[in-house]
């Protein structure tokens, strides 16, 4: 099966390596012949919802570029949703396949999103995590890696989370719960702050006499919170796509596995 990589970044260079490629297409003038059965588009694929991401060659190039190297009947496996893939993909009978909408794949990039999100927190502070408090908001996939990671270097974890039955899980892990709103005043006590909730759910007063380090980990603008940490002097982390720019090899080779595993099925 002739494969073609078309886009993305580091990650994708192993993928396609993993996945013992024919050819991989970021953008130049690439010698391509024939056509392929099986495309792999990047993630995140896109940006504008017109072009394929490129940021390794900090370019992009028309989602429509597929149709000049896909088989009749292709596989198309995207890194994410976009309506105007979704209309090529239909028009042109391509078989379009969503890979980042595994929960596999969604687990190993949780693993290493917190993995990377340890470092960058060791990294931003002049202490270090041992003996150290941290507060984590919410407990989803990226907060539960994070937090046993946290633990195990001897820093103290308290969840915050919304939901009774989500302080439950938290606490019988082993870490300490919170309301969400009951960190309101007690911020100064933590030494790290990781938010994991894609919402806004700081206020400024929030910051008032803290000094910390404040992780961004869910995929929300960095306004406001960054100018409400900075202006309260904490250091502010805007950490998006970590998989990519810290293990882009491992990255790499689960997007290849779960792709594989598709073919395998297909």
């Amino acid at each position: 099966m002739k494969i073609l990589v078309m886009g993305g970044d580091e990650r994708m260079i192993f993928a396609a390596r993993a996945l013992g490629a024919d050819t991989l297409y970021l953008g130049e003038n690439v010698n391509i012949s024939g056509k392929y059965e099986t495309i792999v588009l990047p993630v995140p694929l896109s940006k504008d919802g017109e072009n394929v991401a490129c940021p390794i060659e900090n370019t992009k190039f028309p989602l429509e570029k597929i149709t000049e190297f896909a088989k009749e009947n292709a596989f198309i496996f995207a890194g994410g949703q976009c309506p105007k893939l979704d209309y090529i993909c239909r028009e042109k009978g391509y078989r379009l396949e969503n890979y980042f909408d595994s929960e596999t794949l969604t687990l190993k990039n949780a693993r290493l999103t917190a993995e990377a999100a340890v470092m960058l927190m060791i990294q931003a502070s002049k202490g270090a995590l041992f003996g150290e408090k941290a507060l984590i908001t919410g407990y989803g996939r990226i907060a539960r890696f994070l937090a046993k990671d946290l633990a195990a270097f001897g820093c103290g974890v308290t969840i915050a989370a919304r939901k009774p039955e989500v302080r439950a899980a938290a606490e019988l892990d082993g870490y300490k719960a919170i309301d969400t709103g009951n960190f309101r005043g007690n911020i100064g006590k933590f030494g790290y702050i990781a938010n994991t909730v894609p919402a806004q759910i700081f206020k400024e007063d929030d910051f008032k006499g803290a000094s910390a380090v404040f992780i961004e980990l869910a995929t929300i603008p960095q306004e406001p919170a960054k100018t409400f940490c900075e202006s309260n002097g904490l250091k502010y982390i805007f950490a998006g796509g970590l998989p990519g720019k810290y293990s882009p090899k491992a990255a790499g080779k689960y997007i290849a596995d779960e792709i594989k595993a598709r073919i395998m099925l297909s």
